[in-house]
Parts: structure tokens; C-alpha cells; sequence
């Protein structure tokens, strides 16, 4: 059998298993709890593959993967080791979390500062910062796609985006059922193709004595990799200020996800969320494990590619040609899957935010719930179809645009919600001020960092800027409604 007939037989295998989940999750939704959390009913299990499929996207597995082909395990220190300190950041959001009683992450801010005003803007924040951030998922699917079926991108990213509405008209149930099994699908896969590559270069410390050994470029047009430097953690290929500021991008753009935040609200009770925690990062662990010496083993087996690619592009390039086996069409699917997990999330909050938090918070008298789930359904749509269109014109790495559109949780989420959970600072009008500051500072520091005008990641200087309007805004007593 060809690998074009191979991968659209799998296709259509996967696509059937998601057609059942999401037609089984249409009925019965009535009211926004259960659409958006599924009425704080959900069990560690299924916390857990919710929590881990939506962490791992196409950023974690092609651009991550790609870099520790080019540069080593110095791509470590720009991406899972900030990644996994605002993962454990997010437990001391916990008890204010679930115990706030709010359904969506922008409610929990309107609870908090006691004011609706604020629920709608951190609604419509919220809205442009994940219509942007889908677009590194969709990129994924649509290299994947485009290079499985030989299809053109454009047609590639359609297809993406219909798979995506699908399984999230159903809202957090059909989420919930399509992470489960997309989760397991990647862990299968991960783990044997890891199993498989480094038993190829010759077991664990065959692999690091050659890696050590690799000298020269990755690909045409790649920087070259020096004698032993795969396995430094510090390459130099970043500034040590860039490196070090990278956590006030991803690290904490983790810490106050709304992602993450609606799983913990999701939790049957409060001590569920927090194991969800501790179990969802012994998940990522493993998968990152895996990812860092598949791409070694990949280094060691093609120590250069023939043709210049880009880092996203590296990992689909080396697993459908060069390194091509039984596992690839497994692997490709499972990173198809980890892009519907957390695409579909990411659409569902854009949902949320715009029926619940800006249409329902700012309507005279109380919407009734079927109202708001239809309309939901209609931004699910809305919002998948904007994401397309940016997609058509995707950035050159999604990992380190990635790492700047979650700074922008960092400057305008991070200050008020742990401010108000560790000291219980700030009000309303701070929290505004917070809000109004960091966007003002993102359009300064954004555009001069793309520029090398400055030597930090631009969520560092604009986070102490929202930060110090959160706290002179705060010292008034008065606050907004």
C-alpha cells in the first residue's frame, strides 16, 4: 500500500471516530455551565486528558522538535522549562479558581473586582488573543495535511478548520471525549516512535555519544551546530536576557491561561483540580521526554537534510521521507489530534467570552441559556473562519509566536489574579488600569523587540508596567461597577 493510500485510510478512520463523538455531543446542551464546563461534574481522568491534550499542541511537537533537530537541548530553556514553572505557578490559583463560582476564565475577573465592565473586556481580550494563537494550530494541521495528501495548504487549513468547528459545536463534553482519545493516541505513538528512533541510533547512550559528535548544519540555511553543543543547555544562540525573560512570555502565559483556568473550574471538586495538576504535568514530563530524543535520534540518523526547510517544517519533512516506517502514519495522526485537542479548546473560550462575558454580562436583563449556547455555536464559527484567514499567511515559527501572543496573558491576566490571590491587592479600577496600561505597552515593546530594538522579550517590560498600574490604580477607593 502507497503512504498517500495508507494516510487516507487513517484519515478517514480518525475522521469517523470524531464524527461519532461530536454528533453524541450535540444533544442535550441547554444551559452555559454544561456547555462550557460540563457543570463542575468532570473526573480526574478526564481533568487530566483534557488539561495535558490541550497543553500539547503543534508548537509542542513540530516547532519544539524541530528546534532540538537544529540547536540541541538548548531549545529547553526558551519553551518547556518556562512552560512547566507557569504550570506550577497555576496552583496557587486553585482555590480562588474553583471557588469562585464563575463558568469562564474572563468571569472569574468580573467576580473578583465585582464588576461586569471588566468581565466584557477581558471577554473581547480573551477573543483577539486566541483568534490569533489558533493560527499556530491550524498551520500545524495544514503542513501535516498538505504534505500527507499532496493537497494544496490553503485547501489543508479548510479542512482543519471544518474538523475543528465540528468537534466543538458539542462544547466541553465533545472536548473532553476528543481529548481522552487523542491524548492516548499520542502517548502510543510518542513513546514507540521514540522507542523505535533511539533503538535505531543505537540505545540511550549511543544516542547522546553521537549527538554529542554532530558538527555542521542541520539544513541549508540553518546556523551551524558546533562539536557537543546538542547537548548544551546554554548554545548561545540566545541572549542570556532574551533566555531569561522568555518565562514572562510563556512561563507566565501558562500561569494564567484561560485553558488551563477552565479546567480547574471543570472539576468535580476542588482536590480533583489540584491532582489535576500533579497528574497533567507527570504526563507532560513523559511527553517531553520522548520529544527531545526523537528529535536527537533524528539529528543522529539525518545529521543534514538536502533541502532547506523551516523548523516547523523539519519534523513532517524527516518522518514522511528520510526516517519514514510503520509509525509514521500513527505519528502524523496523533499530531493531528493534538491540534484538534487544543484548537477546539481554544475555540471554545472564544465562544464563551463573546455569549457569556460581552452578550450575556452587558445585556439589560438575563439571557435565557438556550439563547446563549446558540449563540456560542455561531461565535464557534465565527471564530474558527477569522483564525482561517490569518492562517492562509502563517508566521515562519510558531513556537516563538507562540511565546508572544501568550506574553499577552502575561502583561494584561497575570498581575490581577495573582495579586489578589497572594496579597489581595488590587480593585476594579486598578484591575482597568492594569488592562488599559498592558495593551498600550504591548504596541510599544511588541513592535520594537520584532525590530532587535530591545534585548528582552517584550512581556517582561510591559508586565511591569501593568503590573505598577494595577497597584497605583488600586490605591483609589473607588471602584467601577
Amino acid at each position: 500500500m502507497g503512504k498517500t493510500a495508507l494516510y487516507l485510510g487513517c484519515f478517514c478512520l480518525y475522521s469517523v471516530v470524531l464524527l461519532i463523538i461530536g454528533k453524541s455531543s450535540l444533544h442535550g446542551v441547554n444551559t452555559p455551565e454544561d456547555y462550557f464546563i460540563c457543570r463542575r461534574t468532570v473526573s480526574l481522568p478526564f481533568c487530566a486528558a483534557t488539561f495535558t491534550g490541550t497543553w500539547v499542541s503543534a508548537i509542542t511537537i513540530l516547532s519544539f522538535t524541530g528546534s532540538v533537530y537544529e540547536q540541541g537541548i538548548s531549545a529547553l530553556l526558551t519553551s518547556v522549562i518556562p512552560w512547566f514553572l507557569g504550570g506550577f505557578l497555576l496552583g496557587f490559583l486553585v482555590h480562588l479558581v474553583y471557588n469562585s463560582g464563575a463558568i469562564t476564565a474572563p468571569e472569574i475577573f468580573g467576580r473578583l473586582f465585582h464588576s461586569r465592565y471588566l468581565q466584557a473586556a477581558y471577554g473581547a481580550v480573551f477573543i483577539g488573543i486566541y483568534v490569533f494563537y489558533l493560527v499556530t494550530q491550524y498551520k500545524g494541521f495544514g503542513m501535516i495535511a498538505s504534505e500527507l495528501f499532496e493537497i494544496p495548504y490553503p485547501v489543508a487549513v479548510l479542512l482543519v478548520g471544518l474538523f475543528i468547528l465540528y468537534t466543538t459545536l458539542g462544547g466541553y463534553r465533545s472536548v473532553l471525549r476528543t481529548d481522552m482519545m487523542n491524548l492516548g493516541l499520542l502517548m502510543i505513538s510518542l513513546i514507540g516512535i521514540c522507542a523505535y528512533f533511539t533503538g535505531r541510533a543505537g540505545g540511550f547512550g549511543e544516542l547522546y555519544r553521537k549527538a554529542a559528535a554532530i558538527q555542521g548544519i542541520a539544513h541549508p540555511g540553518a546556523l551551524a551546530t558546533g562539536r557537543g553543543q546538542m547537548l548544551r543547555l546554554f548554545s548561545g544562540r540566545s541572549t542570556p536576557a532574551v533566555i531569561l525573560t522568555m518565562f514572562w512570555g510563556w512561563g507566565l502565559g501558562v500561569a494564567a491561561n484561560p485553558q488551563y483556568l477552565v479546567r480547574l473550574m471543570s472539576a468535580r471538586d476542588e482536590r480533583t483540580a489540584r491532582k489535576t495538576l500533579g497528574v497533567s504535568l507527570g504526563l507532560l514530563a513523559v511527553v517531553y521526554f520522548c520529544l527531545v530524543h526523537i528529535g536527537l535520534a533524528m539529528r543522529v540518523l539525518v545529521p543534514s537534510l538536502p533541502v532547506d526547510v523551516t523548523t516547523d517544517g523539519i519534523f513532517i519533512r524527516l518522518i514522511n521521507h528520510e526516517l519514514y516506517s510503520r509509525w509514521s502514519a500513527l505519528f502524523f495522526f496523533a499530531v493531528i489530534g493534538a491540534c484538534v485537542s487544543t484548537a477546539n479548546s481554544q475555540l471554545l473560550i472564544i465562544a464563551s467570552s463573546f455569549s457569556w462575558d460581552i452578550f450575556g454580562a452587558l445585556a439589560k436583563k438575563p439571557i435565557p441559556g438556550k439563547r446563549i449556547v446558540e449563540l456560542a455555536r455561531c461565535s464557534v464559527i465565527a471564530g474558527g473562519l477569522a483564525a482561517m484567514l490569518l492562517t492562509l499567511n502563517p508566521p515562519a515559527s510558531i513556537l516563538a509566536y507562540g511565546g508572544g501572543v501568550w506574553g499577552m496573558i502575561s502583561i494584561l491576566a497575570v498581575p490581577p489574579l495573582y495579586l489578589r490571590a497572594a496579597l489581595g491587592k488590587g480593585n476594579a479600577r486598578g484591575a482597568a488600569w492594569c488592562l488599559i496600561a498592558g495593551l498600550l505597552s504591548a504596541a510599544v515593546f511588541y513592535p520594537l523587540y520584532a525590530r532587535g530594538m530591545i534585548q528582552v522579550h517584550p512581556a517582561f517590560p510591559g508586565f511591569l508596567v501593568s503590573t505598577a498600574a494595577l497597584l497605583a490604580g488600586s490605591r483609589e477607593r473607588r471602584c467601577v461597577e
